[in-house]
C-alpha cells in the first residue's frame, strides 16, 4: 500500500510518532510496518501543531498523543484487508481514544489530589460506557441485545443501553448511531453533525456521561444498573 510521505521532522518529534505507533503493532497483523504507522501518525502530528493552544495549560505532548492515534486510526481504515478481530479491537480502541481526547482538550493546569480521584473514578465508569454501548451497537445490528457482565460481575442488558441511547436527543442519538452502530469515522461523523473534531470529541463524552448517569453506574468503580424496564416503563 502507498504510504503518505513523512514529512520533515526533527529527530525529537520522529521519536514520539515512533512510540505512540509502537503501541499498534500488538494490535494489527504482522504484515502491517511500523514505518506505515509511523507516515500516518506524523500527519496527526502536524495537525496538533496548528490546533494547539498553549494557554489551554496541557502540555503539547499530551494534546498530540490522541491527534497522532486518530491519524494512525485513519490510515489503518485504508486497510480494507485487515482481519474483523483486529478491526474490531481498533474500533474498539478508538473509540476509548475519542472520549480521553477530549479530558486532553480540557484539561488545565494541576488538579488537586480530591479532583484527580474523582476524576479517574469518573473516566473508569464512562470506559464502562463506551465498552457497554460497542457491545450494544453490536448486538443491535444483529437485531439480539442480551447481557454483558461489568467489571465486579455487574450484569447489565444491552436492551436497556439501546433503549437509554433511544431516549437521547436527535445529535446524541446521531453520534451514537454514526460511531457505533453504522461504524463511522470519526470525519465522517463529524460531517453528519457538522462539526469538528474538537467538538465532536466534547459531544461523545458529555452523551457518554449521560448514559452513564442514566444507567446508574457509579463513578467508584461499582455499577447501580437498573433490571431491564417492563413494558410499563414505556
Amino acid at each position: 500500500m502507498d504510504r503518505p510521505p513523512a514529512p520533515d521532522l526533527e529527530a525529537e518529534d520522529l521519536e514520539f510518532v515512533r512510540g505512540v505507533a509502537r503501541g499498534f503493532l500488538k494490535l494489527v497483523p504482522s504484515s502491517v510496518q511500523l514505518d506505515e504507522l509511523v507516515s500516518y501518525g506524523t500527519l496527526g502530528l502536524l495537525e496538533a501543531r496548528g490546533k494547539f493552544d498553549p494557554a489551554r495549560g496541557v502540555p503539547f505532548r499530551v494534546f498530540a498523543h490522541y491527534r497522532v492515534r486518530g491519524a494512525i486510526y485513519d490510515g489503518l481504515r485504508e486497510m480494507s484487508w485487515l482481519p474483523p478481530n483486529a478491526y474490531k479491537r481498533l474500533r474498539s480502541r478508538e473509540r476509548a481514544d475519542l472520549y480521553m481526547e477530549s479530558l486532553a482538550e480540557s484539561a488545565y493546569g494541576n488538579p488537586t489530589r480530591e479532583a484527580a480521584v474523582r476524576l479517574v473514578g469518573e473516566v473508569a465508569a464512562d470506559m464502562s460506557v463506551v465498552y457497554l454501548t460497542t457491545e450494544a451497537a453490536a448486538q443491535a445490528r444483529e437485531l439480539k441485545p442480551e447481557a454483558v457482565t461489568l467489571p465486579g460481575e455487574d450484569v447489565c442488558d444491552l436492551g436497556r443501553v439501546l433503549d437509554q441511547v433511544d431516549r437521547l436527543s436527535e445529535q446524541e442519538r446521531t453520534l451514537i448511531r454514526r460511531l457505533y452502530v453504522e461504524d463511522a469515522s470519526l470525519s465522517e461523523a463529524g460531517k453528519s453533525l457538522g462539526l469538528s473534531r474538537s467538538w465532536l470529541c466534547r459531544l461523545h463524552a458529555a452523551t457518554i456521561r449521560k448514559l452513564r448517569q442514566r444507567l446508574g453506574i457509579e463513578t467508584d468503580g461499582t455499577a447501580e444498573v437498573p433490571a431491564p424496564p417492563r413494558a410499563d416503563d414505556h
